[in-house]
């Protein structure tokens, strides 16, 4: 059988889950009986059914299952969360054979599921586009392995490397294309982040409206609590802001009191991760930006620059590090993406 067919084509059903499947990963399923696929599934929502668990609820005749093979990008469940193990779903129809792309790396799994199937004389065969799998779901296995969530970097700058003019003012630099881009980065991660100055020079929204999907968690760094957090500012959506005074919620305003010291960033990070999010997009001014980066704590940059556009003046953006894994020309703009391979 060609399993890295049908195992490519679970990647592109677990992409459909982007955006709504957070903290949990993107799994896609086949199943496959006499070559041909007869079912498929994939986690449409978090608390919603396990991908194997659609495609096989999907399946009109059941019986099929002992002559059939499964495959599924990420190894199946094998604990009681929001819905019941997948493991134990496979083990109940007598699956002939399982094909995982990747191990699950949360420990409530772990290698546990492919045992449970094995013991119950269910073929497995492991790592099949395996590191394809891993990267499709790079946040989950991070969070899980780092005990942080991953971090994606990202600015605007012009020709001359400036990303903001002097005296400060909102100033837009990439152009229309570029919009589309960000707004699936910002449907992909759970939390987005922000200085306080870029917070108020801009009254960023910080959502994903251009996208179907959930839009991110909004968090500000504000240490003395010098931002404009007015209901009219602030808008319909919770904010979180990081800060050395207080505690407290206020209408949309969430305030969390931190402590700030040389690991900041770490205490910050412990924080997200004791909050579930696995994924945090940095869309700040220069200087949040350039603590990120000076601490090495990032996964990815990705970076719009300019081809014509320059000012006279202004604040510089950072200097880019890592390796470029990506590049697109787009009308106005270049749009590249660096991968910070010290990080993993």
């Amino acid at each position: 059988m060609n399993h890295e067919y049908f195992m490519q084509r679970c990647l592109e059903l677990a992409k459909r889950g982007a955006g709504f499947v957070n903290p949990n990963p993107l799994v896609g399923c086949v199943i496959v009986y006499q070559d041909k696929i007869i079912s498929e599934g994939w986690h449409t929502a978090f608390g919603k059914d396990h991908a194997e668990r659609m495609a096989i609820l999907q399946l009109s005749d059941k019986t099929v299952l002992k002559d059939s093979t499964v495959y599924v990008n990420l190894e199946p469940c094998s604990h009681f969360g929001k819905t019941p193990p997948c493991a134990n779903l496979l083990i109940e129809h007598k699956v002939k054979r399982v094909v995982v792309g990747m191990t699950d790396p949360n420990t409530l799994v772990a290698g546990k599921g492919i045992a449970m199937l094995r013991e119950n004389g269910i073929e497995v065969v492991e790592n099949i586009l395996n590191q394809e799998c891993l990267e499709l779901n790079k946040f989950f296995v991070k969070f899980h392995t780092q005990k942080h969530p991953y971090i994606i970097l990202k600015w605007a700058e012009c020709a001359n490397q400036f990303m903001a003019p002097l005296p400060k003012a909102k100033y837009q630099i990439s152009g229309p294309e570029t919009q589309p881009i960000t707004h699936s980065l910002r449907r992909d991660v759970s939390a987005i982040l922000v200085g306080v100055n870029t917070w108020n020079i801009d009254n960023p929204q910080l959502d994903n409206r251009l996208c179907v999907g959930n839009s991110p968690q909004r968090f500000v760094i504000d240490k003395e609590l010098k931002g404009n957090y007015k209901k009219e500012f602030v808008g319909n959506s919770a904010v979180y802001v990081i800060n050395l005074l207080k505690t407290e919620v206020v209408g949309n305003v969430h305030y969390i009191q931190l402590t700030f010291n040389e690991n900041f960033l770490n205490s910050f990070l412990d924080l997200l991760f004791h909050q579930n999010i696995n994924s945090l997009m940095v869309e700040g001014g220069s200087f949040t930006l350039n603590e990120f980066i000076e601490a090495n704590l990032f996964d990815e940059i990705h970076r719009y620059k300019s081809k014509r556009l320059q000012l006279i003046q202004g604040i510089l953006a950072p200097n880019v590090m890592g390796n470029r894994i990506k590049s697109m020309e787009l009308t106005n703009d270049f749009y590249e993406v660096f991968k910070n391979n010290t990080t993993l």
